[in-house]
C-alpha cells in the first residue's frame, strides 16, 4: 500500500477550482442520480446522509430527508443552501486537507481515460459535527458526477457515512482504490511548515512541460506532437519523472505533482 502526503489549500482555492459559470444544458437529476441514491443503503458502511451539489451555483440541489439525524441542520433549511455550510461542519484541523483531497481527486479522475474511471474509487475521511455538535469521523464519497461537454463537473452526488462506531485514532485524508491493479494509495496530512524545498525532486523545464500536458489528459503521441519531440523522448522523460518521484504509474505521477506543487494545472 502506497502512502503519500497532501498539502492543504484554502476555501477560496477550492471554490475557484469547482465553480463553473456557464451551464451547458438542463439535466434531470432523477435520471442522473436516482438509481445510485436508491442503492446507497446496500453499500453504506454505517448511518449516512447525502446531498447533490450544483457547481454552477455552489449550492445544494437536493438533500436526504434524514440530515437532521446526522448534522446540527434541519432538512427544510438545506435545499438551495451554499455548499460552504457543509464545509463548515468539518473540523478546523481537517478542512483544508479535505478541500485539497477533493480537488486532487477531481483532477486525477477528470484526466483519466474513460475506461479507467470505472475501476478507481476515491474515499475521503474527516471529522464532522454530528447532531449534538460533537466531532466524529466520517467517510465521504462522491459515487456519481455529471460532466458537461467541456469535461467540467456540473453537479455531484455526495454521500457521508458515519464512522463513529469504529474505534478510530488516526485516519488518512483520502485513499484511491484501483480495482484493476488491486492497489490502494493513502494520502495523509502534511503541514506547509514541514515542506522543505530541498526535498523536492529536481524537475527540468522539459519534464515540467510534459507533466503539464499529462495533467491535461494528453497521451505520449499528442505530447510529442505538441512539443515537437519524438515519442521515444517523451517516454524517456516519463520514466525519469517516475524514477525521480518514486511513482509507478502516470496517475500516481500526476497526483504526486499536484500534491507537491510541482506544476500549476
Amino acid at each position: 500500500m502506497a502512502e503519500k502526503k497532501i498539502i492543504p489549500i484554502s476555501t477560496e482555492q477550492f471554490h475557484e477550482y469547482f465553480s463553473i459559470y456557464n451551464k451547458t444544458d438542463e439535466k434531470n437529476d432523477d435520471m442522473v442520480y436516482s438509481d445510485i441514491i436508491e442503492n446507497i443503503r446496500n453499500f453504506a458502511v454505517g448511518h449516512y446522509f447525502w446531498f447533490i451539489a450544483d457547481c454552477t451555483t455552489m449550492h445544494t440541489k437536493e438533500v436526504s430527508n434524514n440530515i437532521e439525524l446526522h448534522t446540527p441542520y434541519q432538512n427544510k433549511t438545506q435545499n438551495n443552501l451554499n455548499v460552504q455550510h457543509f464545509l463548515d461542519l468539518i473540523h478546523p484541523d481537517d478542512s483544508q486537507y479535505l478541500l485539497s483531497a477533493l480537488v486532487s481527486a477531481a483532477r486525477i479522475y477528470k484526466n483519466m481515460r474513460k475506461s479507467g474511471k470505472y475501476n478507481v474509487r476515491f474515499n475521503f475521511y474527516a471529522r464532522m459535527l454530528d447532531q449534538k455538535n460533537n466531532y466524529r469521523w466520517v467517510l465521504i464519497q462522491a459515487p456519481k458526477q455529471y460532466f458537461n461537454k467541456y469535461n467540467q463537473i456540473e453537479s455531484s452526488l455526495i454521500v457521508i457515512n458515519d464512522l463513529s462506531h469504529f474505534p478510530i485514532k488516526e485516519m488518512p485524508v483520502f485513499s484511491i482504490i484501483d480495482d484493476d491493479g488491486r492497489k490502494v494509495q493513502y494520502f495523509k496530512y502534511i503541514n506547509k511548515a514541514d515542506l522543505d524545498i530541498n526535498d523536492k525532486p529536481n524537475i527540468t523545464q522539459r519534464e515540467k512541460e510534459i507533466l503539464v500536458l499529462m495533467a491535461r489528459g494528453l497521451n505520449s503521441p499528442k505530447i510529442a506532437e505538441s512539443l515537437f519531440i519524438s515519442y521515444y523522448t517523451v517516454e524517456n522523460h516519463k520514466r525519469n519523472l517516475r524514477r525521480k518521484t518514486n511513482t509507478k504509474t502516470s496517475t500516481e505521477l500526476i497526483a504526486y505533482s499536484i500534491n507537491n506543487r510541482l506544476l500549476n494545472v
